[in-house]
């Protein structure tokens, strides 16, 4: 069960829950299922339904265990991003 979702749902009218679906390309259905830990939300999916919500509705709420994951990128691009590791070259 996902309570973050199941949460959003509840507080959320008939109408937003049917224009996030939409344009997260998905149903209202869908969402139910993903609440009900039923279905699993793939990255893309939870990444639409994150843009699609505004925020209401989050990657790390639909899939936490994707957070260490990301940690991982982060920590390992962030220097190259930065530019961090300009200094240690020689």
């Amino acid at each position: 069960m996902n309570d973050h979702l199941r949460e959003w749902l509840a507080n959320a009218t008939n109408e937003h829950r049917r224009e996030v679906a939409a344009a997260a390309k998905t149903t209202v259905g869908h969402l139910w299922q993903l609440a009900g830990g039923h279905r699993k939300a793939s990255a893309e999916l939870a990444e639409r339904l994150q843009d699609a919500s505004g925020g209401g509705i989050t990657i790390a709420g639909l899939r936490p265990d994707l957070i260490p994951f990301a940690r991982k990128a982060l920590h390992v691009a962030l220097p190259v991003i930065t530019g961090a590791d300009e200094g240690n070259s020689a």
